[in-house]
């Protein structure tokens, strides 16, 4: 999901400074922020870059990535991974493919999607390990992950729950199904 809010230290991490120099810009004036009920600050994406372009900072791409929602669709099926592409692609979301779990991990770090849509049933890695290298990771971990299976036993469907999915769609699956459990877990309308 695109995030609108960041704290201290993502900020010093996008400046390169130390979080207490961000700390600083807040209580100078320089970088408008809020703050939580247990003291800690909260800066809006749209200050944080007026102020870098405002001192000619160099801006991260996780700043600058466009509005629509990033997909990452994982399936070894070319013919289901053609078809989600095209119904995501019509809704305006940013999508990219991978057809076996090593191809997943090399996009998911690069691209950094917002939501996984992630087969279950593929040879070399499986979708249960998949999930959980993906939520072992400290920069993954937040993904929403749906899982997009032909699995629908009940104790199947508990084993990609502690795998550590946020939801599931049984295949064969309807469009709408598909775009509403996606929207429901990026809290798009």
């Amino acid at each position: 999901m695109i995030k609108i809010f960041y704290t201290t230290h993502e900020i010093s991490k996008f400046c390169n400074v130390y979080p207490t120099t961000v700390i600083n810009w807040v209580k100078e004036g320089l970088l408008p922020a809020y703050t939580t009920p247990g003291g800690h600050r909260r800066i809006k994406k749209d200050d944080i870059l007026n102020l870098m372009r405002k001192n000619n900072m160099p801006i991260p791409e996780e700043l600058t990535k466009g509005d629509n929602n990033r997909v990452l669709v994982i399936d070894d099926d070319p013919k289901i991974l053609s078809m989600i592409k095209l119904i995501l692609s019509q809704e305006e979301f940013e999508v990219a493919a991978a057809d076996s779990g090593f191809q997943a991990g090399l996009l998911t770090s690069r691209w950094m999607p917002d939501l996984i849509l992630l087969d279950f049933l593929m040879p070399e890695i499986d979708g249960f390990e998949m999930s959980r290298r993906l939520k072992a990771d400290e920069k993954t971990k937040d993904i929403p992950i749906i899982a997009v299976t032909v699995l629908k036993d009940a104790e199947e469907i508990q084993r990609m729950f502690s795998a550590g999915i946020a939801d599931y769609i049984s295949k064969p699956f309807k469009s709408e199904e598909l775009i509403n459990k996606i929207k429901k877990h990026l809290l798009v309308e």
